[in-house]
């Protein structure tokens, strides 16, 4: 079916294209720190600011809710599948927003992956010196893009008339 043949509701598929490659990294990439990094390993990148550091987190960003694994796998899951059937409702047609859409919802997956196989999320990005950010992975970057791409939407649109 080509984008013509497409019935008008349905919404575009290429940002699923975006959601796959952001999955297809993420996994890679915590896949290839796994088989390379003793858990705790750290090595730096940029001395004094920036090192690849394998770690894990059963919890969300900054650890929330890290002793109910389980509820945030299942709550992980209830949101993407509320995200598939209320796309159109959250997400315009606009590059930007299915653009957001794709890396969000890439970013959710790849890490519902990580606790549906480990039991906890993989995690290797880690930026300090002077200050401490909590160690994060591709998934997690996907999802605060995507974020900052909606919002920045949210001021780049033409205002809704009521």
């Amino acid at each position: 079916m080509t984008p013509v043949d497409r019935p008008a509701g349905s919404p575009p598929r290429w940002p699923l294209l975006i959601s796959l490659v952001a999955v297809v990294l993420d996994q890679w990439s915590k896949g290839w720190f796994v088989e390379n990094y003793d858990l705790y390993e750290s090595r730096p990148v940029v001395e004094g600011i920036f090192s690849f550091t394998r770690t894990y987190n059963t919890g969300a960003a900054f650890s929330l809710f890290k002793e109910h694994p389980l509820p945030l796998t299942i709550f992980s899951m209830v949101v993407f599948c509320l995200m598939l059937v209320f796309r159109d409702h959250l997400f315009s047609r606009s590059r930007l927003e299915q653009t957001a859409f794709g890396l969000i919802a890439g970013g959710v997956v790849g890490n519902i992956i990580d606790r549906m196989k480990y039991g906890h999320v993989v995690d290797f990005l880690h930026w300090h010196g002077g200050f401490e950010w909590p160690i994060f992975n591709l998934a997690d970057s996907a999802i605060c893009i995507g974020v900052g791409l909606y919002f920045l939407s949210q001021f780049t649109s033409a205002p809704k008339q009521a």
